[in-house]
C-alpha cells in the first residue's frame, strides 16, 4: 500500500502546472470541509455535526464530478480525475463510519429532531455505504416517511438502490445504467404502474419522462 502512495505522489508530481493548479483548487475545498468539521468542537449537537458532514459529503463529490479538465492532456485529465475520485472514495468511507457512530435508537434521523438539512446529509452519506448498511436503515426511513419524518422521495431512492444491488426490480425507476452508450432505468416492476408508485413520493419532476431528461449519453456497455 505505501509503495502504491509513493508511486501515485510521484505520478501527481510530474503534472504541468495547469493540472496541479486545478488538484490544487480540489484539495483546498476539501481542506476547508474538513475544517469545517473539526471547529465544531466535542460540544457540537449531532444536528451540527451531520450539516458539517452534508458539506464535508457534498463540496468534494460535486467538484470532483463537474471540475472541467477539458484543457488538460488526456492522460492528465485520467490522473487528476483518478486522484479526485480517490480522495472522495476516501472522504465517504470516513463520512459512513461517523455516520454510523451518530445514528439514534429509533433507526435514523427524524426531520423533525434533526432539522431538514442533517436529515439530508445523513442520506446523501449513506448513498455511499455497502448495500448491507443501506438495507439495515430501510425500514427506519420507511417509518418516518409514513409519519411525514424524513423524506419519501429518499426512501424511494434507497429501496430502489437496495433492489438494484440485490438483483431484484426497482419499484420506482430512479435507478439508472449504461446501455450502448445511454443512459437507461435498470428493469422496473409493474411499469403500467410506476407513474401511480411515484405520485405520492414528493420527487420534484412532474412525471417520468422529466427524470429520464436528466440522463443522456454515457461510456460503458
Amino acid at each position: 500500500m505505501l509503495i502504491w502512495f509513493l508511486t501515485a505522489a510521484l505520478m501527481l508530481a510530474d503534472l504541468s502546472p495547469e493540472a496541479q493548479a486545478k488538484l490544487a483548487h480540489f484539495n483546498a475545498t476539501v481542506a476547508e470541509a474538513r475544517a469545517g468539521m473539526a471547529a465544531l468542537g466535542p460540544a457540537a449537537s449531532d444536528r451540527e455535526r451531520l450539516e458539517a458532514l452534508l458539506a464535508l459529503d457534498q463540496g468534494p463529490l460535486m467538484l470532483a464530478a463537474h471540475s472541467d479538465l477539458s484543457d488538460l492532456p488526456e492522460v492528465e485529465q485520467r490522473e487528476v480525475q483518478g486522484a479526485m475520485d480517490a480522495e472522495v472514495a476516501r472522504l465517504s468511507a470516513e463520512n459512513v463510519q461517523t455516520l454510523v457512530a451518530m445514528v439514534p435508537a429509533e433507526g435514523w434521523f427524524s426531520t423533525t429532531v434533526y432539522g431538514e438539512e442533517a436529515a439530508t446529509g445523513a442520506f446523501m452519506v449513506v448513498q455511499h455505504a455497502d448495500t448491507a448498511l443501506q438495507k439495515r436503515f430501510l425500514p427506519a426511513i420507511e417509518a418516518m416517511a409514513d409519519r411525514g419524518e424524513a423524506s419519501k422521495s429518499f426512501y424511494a431512492l434507497m429501496y430502489d438502490r437496495v433492489a438494484v444491488a440485490e438483483g431484484r426490480l426497482q419499484r420506482y425507476g430512479t435507478q439508472m445504467q449504461c446501455v450502448n452508450g445511454r443512459m437507461q432505468p435498470f428493469p422496473t416492476e409493474d411499469p403500467e404502474q410506476l407513474e401511480a408508485r411515484r405520485a405520492p413520493m414528493g420527487f420534484r419532476w412532474p412525471d417520468y419522462a422529466g427524470y429520464l431528461a436528466n440522463f443522456g449519453a454515457c461510456h460503458g456497455h
